[in-house]
C-alpha cells in the first residue's frame, strides 16, 4: 500500500499529527499515547509505546506501522517489515492500559536514520457500527468495511550504528557527536501560489516549529506551532498565506531546540 500526503491528512487526528510538545497526547477522545516521538538505537531492539484508556466504555485499537518517506515536496506512506508493532491490535478496558512493542526485525545502515508513522486506529463499537448501519438503511450484518472513528499518527525514527541524537543515561555522549539537520531555504512562486522550501542536508530530521519571518527587530508569523517534519536529506514545501516580505528570513525552532535559529539561504 502507497498512501500519499493528502489522503492521509484526511484520516489522522490533526492534534496527534501535529506531534504537540506534551510527554503524551489525548486528542478528542479517551485514548492517550506516550511516548509521542519513540526512537530505535542501533544497540535497541525495541522501542515501547502506551496506549491508555481514559474513557469510560471499552476501546478497540489496531497498530500499524508505515516507512515514511519525502519525495518532490510530498510525503508517502508505504507498508513495510523491518518494524513490527506486537501486539498488533488490543482492547483496552475504562482505566487500564497496553503496552506495545516495536520491534526492530531488519538492520538499519550504519549512520543512516529511517523514519516511520505509527498508526493507531479506534474502531468502533459493534452496537456503534450497528446503529450506524442502520441509519444508512442497511443491515449491520452486511456491511462489508470497517468504519474507523479516528486514527493516530506518532512519529518513528530509527538509527543505525554511530548514529544517535538523543542523550540516554545509560551511555556517555559527546554532544558533538550527534546526528543534526542541515537547513537552508528559498521561496518559491507556482502560479499564484508562493511556497517556503525548506532543504535539509544533514543526516537527521528536523522538526520545525514556532516559523516566522524576521528582520532585525521586525518579525512576522509563518506559523507559530508545528510547520512539519524535513527527513534527512530531503526536503519539503508549504504553502505561504502571502507573498515572502522583502529582506526577511525564516527563523524556526528545530526539534524542541530552546533557542530559534535563521536558516541559511540555499
Amino acid at each position: 500500500m502507497h498512501i500519499r500526503s493528502q489522503h492521509i491528512h484526511t484520516w489522522l487526528c490533526a492534534l496527534v499529527l501535529a506531534g504537540t510538545c506534551a510527554s503524551a497526547v489525548r486528542a478528542q477522545t479517551s485514548v492517550m499515547i506516550w511516548p509521542l516521538d519513540p526512537v530505535i538505537e542501533e544497540d535497541q531492539r525495541a522501542a515501547a509505546m502506551w496506549l491508555e484508556n481514559r474513557g469510560a466504555q471499552t476501546v478497540s485499537l489496531q497498530i500499524r506501522v508505515l516507512a515514511w518517506t519525502q519525495a518532490n515536496g510530498e510525503e508517502s506512506y508505504d507498508n513495510q517489515d523491518g518494524i513490527i508493532p506486537s501486539p498488533p491490535s488490543a482492547v483496552i478496558q475504562p482505566g487500564q492500559r497496553q503496552l506495545v512493542r516495536l520491534m526492530k526485525a531488519s538492520a538499519i545502515p550504519d549512520a543512516k536514520e529511517l523514519a516511520y508513522r505509527i498508526l493507531v486506529d479506534e474502531l468502533p463499537s459493534a452496537a456503534a457500527a450497528a446503529g450506524q448501519d442502520e441509519s444508512n438503511g442497511a443491515a449491520a450484518g452486511n456491511s462489508m468495511g470497517i468504519k474507523l472513528q479516528i486514527r493516530y499518527s506518532v512519529p518513528l525514527f530509527v538509527s543505525g550504528k554511530g548514529h544517535w541524537m538523543k542523550p540516554r543515561a545509560d551511555r556517555k555522549r559527546e554532544p558533538a557527536t550527534a546526528a543534526q539537520p542541515v537547513l537552508s531555504w528559498r521561496t518559491l512562486r507556482e502560479g499564484p501560489d508562493n511556497y517556503l522550501v525548506i532543504r535539509n542536508t544533514g543526516n537527521a530530521h528536523a522538526r520545525l516549529t514556532a516559523v516566522q519571518w524576521v528582520r532585525g527587530n521586525e518579525t512576522q508569523p509563518i506559523n507559530p506551532g508545528l510547520l512539519g517534519y524535513v527527513l534527512a536529506n530531503t526536503q519539503m514545501r508549504w504553502r505561504l498565506e502571502r507573498p515572502p516580505p522583502m529582506g526577511f528570513v525564516p527563523q524556526v525552532r528545530v526539534n524542541a531546540s530552546d533557542k530559534p535559529v535563521e536558516l541559511a539561504t540555499q
